[in-house]
């Protein structure tokens, strides 16, 4: 390499390290700013409460996102902007891994309008603001392409393994990740030196390690029978054709819409001829044409595959697909771009980014404060606390377990000192280290709106059993720069520790 291109490649190095910095930094700020009136989202709070308790799988998803949240809060405190700096973090991994790839494809120069262009579309700043299992494969996904490619170079022992071991991780993200190990088969297949690498052993210590990490989590899987399965298919029952295939023609027509400014920037940066994007698209050179067989795989996987599972598709569920697209534009020798166009580029994700964290951040935020009794995240903050009060002043001690539905138990949960287990649902089933001995022992809360009869129902149901059972009502107004918005109702059902409620039926002047 020559002094010179050597200079180029240490100055992309820097302006990768500044441009991750920078994206972390600010889109922190911004979600913390926005979501400043109101509480966090229930994935959120869901994903933080399985942290607590790390297991082989939860009711919903495998334990990744899990994992990573409990590891992340146990040197974080429990705090809002903790969350949107995980899913910050989480996203520039991604793209740092994003760039490692484009280091063996783009040439000096290039590679921050990798990155650039990447962040042109909402997938890392916004679809990745909730750290849960979708948000897991923003990284997962790059990180395993990347170790697949050096392991099919070099049929390294070290790169053999990772590959599997990656490859686990996005399954253990999340099962959709089986478009991702589908896409790198077909890939793998499709190239010209395929024979000589299936007859190393690469593949094969890949596919040993990925199933050695997953096995304890298909016994897990065995064991509770199959419960994110169940609960995936519940969630997205199987569909007639007609809506499936209408399904499909949007989630083709929503993934191509995601990425269509990013492909504009291209034309007007790079002014490809026919030529030039034919070789780009298809190229000669067999390592570029895998990218593009992988990228075109893991996009249009699902849609083949949806008819036949009855699985109706949402174009959000790209989001962690098109990672490749602006190696495979970039990668051509002849794709070049003057120096103005590289600083247009970096100018204009520069000013966008700016103006959204200075101006839209604010409005947003005083328009999720007006809407505040909408939801009821708009009250989660002060619930957590005045429950947390309640639960002391009754009973006179520390907050073990809390009940409802997924977004008000998750919420107090959080926001509670005393950061009480939660049951989402009322259903114990759903967070199995709240164990019918631990509520009798320790007591329990039951938060309900006051407006959900079904949930006020199944707190009465119960607590039916315990005759020291008593229901307080919170009324909770947020406030935000000075400004009150409209009041909401709580109940709060309470349930005393076994212990204490036979003290209290001994003692009848406790009140």
């Amino acid at each position: 390499m020559s002094q010179h291109a050597a200079g180029r490649w240490q100055n992309d190095d820097r302006a990768i390290v500044i441009l991750l910095g920078a994206f972390v930094v600010a889109w922190t700020v911004f979600h913390t700013v926005v979501f400043a009136p109101i509480g966090l989202h229930p994935d959120l709070t869901e994903v933080y409460s399985w942290g607590r308790h790390p297991a082989l799988g939860y009711f919903k998803h495998p334990p990744l996102s899990g994992w990573i949240c409990g590891l992340w809060f146990s040197v974080f405190p429990s705090a809002d902007w903790a969350f949107y700096l995980l899913a910050m973090v989480n996203a520039a991994a991604g793209l740092w891994f994003i760039d490692l790839m484009a280091q063996r494809y783009v040439s000096a120069g290039k590679r921050p309008i990798v990155i650039l262009l990447l962040l042109m579309t909402p997938f890392f700043q916004f679809f990745g603001l909730k750290f849960n299992a979708n948000a897991v494969l923003l990284s997962t996904w790059p990180l395993t392409v990347y170790c697949f490619l050096r392991a099919f170079e070099s049929r390294a022992l070290v790169w053999s393994a990772a590959a599997g071991a990656a490859a686990a991780l996005a399954m253990l993200g999340k099962y959709y990740s089986i478009f991702l190990i589908a896409g790198i088969v077909i890939a793998a297949l499709s190239h010209p030196k395929a024979a000589r690498y299936l007859k190393s052993p690469s593949p094969w210590i890949s596919a040993a390690v990925g199933l050695l990490l997953v096995a304890p989590h298909v016994e897990w899987l065995l064991r509770t029978g199959w419960l994110p399965l169940t609960y995936a298919y519940a969630a997205h029952p199987k569909a007639a054709f007609i809506p499936v295939a209408i399904s499909v023609a949007g989630y083709l027509a929503g993934a191509v819409a995601y990425v269509a400014l990013p492909v504009a920037a291209y034309w007007v940066i790079v002014r490809p001829t026919w030529p030039k994007l034919v070789e780009t698209l298809w190229p000669r050179d067999a390592d570029r044409r895998m990218l593009v067989t992988m990228l075109g795989a893991f996009v249009l996987l699902p849609a083949v595959a949806a008819p036949f599972l009855g699985l109706e598709l949402t174009s959000l569920w790209t989001m962690q697909s098109w990672f490749l697209l602006p190696v495979v534009l970039l990668a051509p020798l002849d794709a070049t771009l003057t120096r103005r166009a590289a600083l247009g580029t970096a100018g204009a994700v520069a000013v966008f980014t700016i103006l959204v964290v200075v101006v839209a951040a604010p409005v947003l935020s005083w328009l999720n404060f007006s809407r505040a009794d909408k939801d009821d995240r708009g009250y989660a903050k002060s619930l957590g606390e005045n429950v947390t009060r309640l639960w002391h002043s009754e009973i006179g001690r520390r907050l073990a377990v809390v009940i409802g539905d997924n977004s008000l138990a998750g919420s107090v949960e959080f926001y509670s000192a005393d950061h009480p287990d939660s049951v989402p649902f009322f259903d114990p089933k759903l967070a199995p280290w709240v164990t019918p001995q631990r509520m009798e022992s320790e007591g329990w809360a039951a938060v309900c709106n006051a407006a959900d009869a079904g949930c006020l129902t199944q707190a009465q149901n119960l607590a039916a059993f315990n005759s020291r059972a008593v229901r307080r009502t919170i009324e909770i107004t947020p406030k935000y720069l000075g400004y009150s918005a409209k009041p909401g109702r709580f109940i709060v059902t309470i349930v005393p520790p076994r212990a204490l409620a036979s003290l209290t039926a001994a003692s009848p002047g406790r009140p």
